[in-house]
């Protein structure tokens, strides 16, 4: 069972364009102005960057002004999202809630659980994230995250039990929580291959990993099942078993001593990506309908390549610092300039209503597509009206990685071997992946974690690591041209 996207009034299936103009005509509402250039753009794929960054700086206005983009977006998006068979999404999910569709499989680890820390790094985490600051690579914020976890080693990271969408996931944070002896619950879908590798390194490790099986697959007690035998039949697909796993989540709720964290890292190409999107927000939606605020917290891997309200801080650091460059990085900048990449930034400043400077973030990327941004708008959405709601937020923005997919692709290895020459370092995976399950572990035991309810900037900027993204002094998509020219050797080499 997939999902479909339905103009409510007339029963017609939406193309992914038109429903994403749907929902964020209806997000700004309150801005005719801007409501009409979304409504009006000619063209969607020239045009809808320009209009997510006018979108970010109302966003960044008030407090009341974010409720009500959000909650106006995240209503419209409810309203077109059916099943195949014509039902609402959300009530196919909030009824499976309380149904028994699934077993679960405790996979209990043998190892000794092991200290936090970053992949590739010694030292104290404190002094990794000052580094990384002081080079441009993420907010001074996580300098104060990685703090608390240094002085508090002993936590007992399975009293929340994480509950992992699309926890096979290459960035997932499933492999560094079992080390760390946390408990986590899985869902990932159905591949006797990958649940065997997955099977093998909960054994190994210092935590205890959920399994889920569908009871429809099973032959025999998941008591009397081998770990080959689980393999073969494990697994909860988000689009073909949206039920299930909804089920799943009230069944394992009793679990979680201190808090369910509900973890949403399911990506997918194109246009499933909304579909995926969508059955993470209606899972969300469930459980903040069904779990009591104080019991809850939503996980998400957020991305730097988007645009977003920011301190004036952020800005001003941009201007400076390209003002300051050497003698020979001007001219390098110049003969690239002839070739229309390395282009200066310029940032958007801007007051919220409280008279505070705001900044413009924006290191969106064209080439992800619509369909990446608006998933991931709908997301940050979600995290918004969470925090409000007094439910603990986990809104990670995760450095770009090396990851397979990049060192496949010839183009952005060579982008990715010219970017520390511009101020943008690519992150190792397993670096990338422990960075942020390093944060997810503080923002869920750090009492003081984003207390203030009157602002949601700091959900996305307090801890980010943004591999140098946020701090650049060109602009995005020049500098990913230069980058490419300067990186061109890695055209012909496999990986680095």
């Amino acid at each position: 069972m997939s999902v479909r996207f339905i103009n409510p009034e007339t029963g017609i299936d939406l193309r992914s364009t038109e429903f994403a103009r749907r929902v964020l005509a209806s997000a700004t509402r309150k801005y005719p102005e801007l409501q009409q250039e979304i409504l009006g753009a000619p063209d969607w794929r020239w045009w809808y960057l320009r209009l997510y960054a006018s979108l970010a700086q109302k966003e960044g206005i008030s407090k009341e002004a974010t409720i009500e983009i959000a909650s106006s977006a995240l209503e419209e998006f409810h309203n077109c999202l059916f099943t195949d068979d014509g039902q609402k999404l959300q009530e196919a999910i909030f009824e499976s809630f309380d149904t028994e569709l699934v077993e679960t499989v405790t996979i209990s680890g043998t190892g000794q659980a092991v200290p936090i820390a970053i992949s590739g790094h010694r030292g104290s985490l404190e002094e990794t994230a000052l580094g990384w600051v002081q080079a441009g690579l993420a907010e001074p914020g996580l300098i104060d995250s990685y703090r608390f976890l240094d002085q508090n080693k002993q936590l007992e990271l399975s009293e929340n039990l994480l509950f992992a969408v699309a926890g096979a996931a290459e960035f997932a944070p499933t492999e560094d929580f079992l080390n760390w002896g946390g408990l986590v619950a899985v869902v990932a879908r159905p591949n006797p291959e990958k649940w065997v590798s997955l099977i093998k390194m909960a054994r190994q490790s210092g935590g205890t990993m959920l399994v889920p099986i569908r009871k429809s697959q099973l032959t025999k007690p998941v008591t009397e099942l081998a770990d080959f035998e689980i393999a073969e039949i494990a697994g909860l697909d988000i689009l073909d078993h949206f039920r299930e796993i909804s089920s799943w989540m009230n069944q394992l709720s009793t679990r979680a001593k201190n808090r369910f964290v509900l973890g949403l890292y399911a990506y997918s190409p194109k246009i499933n990506h909304i579909r995926v999107q969508a059955v993470q927000e209606m899972l969300s939606d469930v459980a903040m309908k069904k779990f009591p605020s104080e019991k809850l917290a939503l996980s998400w891997l957020a991305t730097p390549t988007d645009s977003a309200p920011g301190p004036a801080s952020i800005g001003e650091y941009v201007v400076e610092k390209f003002a300051s460059r050497k003698p020979l990085r001007v001219i390098r900048d110049s003969f690239l300039g002839l070739l229309n990449a390395a282009r200066p930034a310029r940032p958007i400043f801007f007051q919220a209503e409280d008279g505070s400077k705001l900044s413009l973030i924006d290191a969106s990327v064209q080439q992800q597509g619509p369909s990446y941004s608006f998933s991931k708008r709908t997301q940050r959405y979600r995290a918004y009206l969470a925090h409000y709601a007094g439910v603990k937020v986990s809104y990670a923005i995760s450095p770009p990685a090396r990851t397979n997919s990049v060192l496949r692709h010839k183009i952005l290895r060579a982008s990715y071997r010219g970017a520390p020459l511009f101020g943008v370092r690519p992150f190792e995976v397993a670096e990338a992946k422990s960075a942020i399950a390093a944060v997810l572990v503080r923002d869920l035991h750090d009492k003081t974690s984003f207390q203030n309810k009157d602002t949601t900037i700091e959900l996305h900027t307090f801890s980010a690591i943004h591999g140098g993204l946020w701090r650049l002094i060109y602009r995005s998509k020049s500098v990913w041209l230069a980058a490419t020219i300067l990186g061109i050797g890695a055209l012909f080499k496999k990986g680095y």
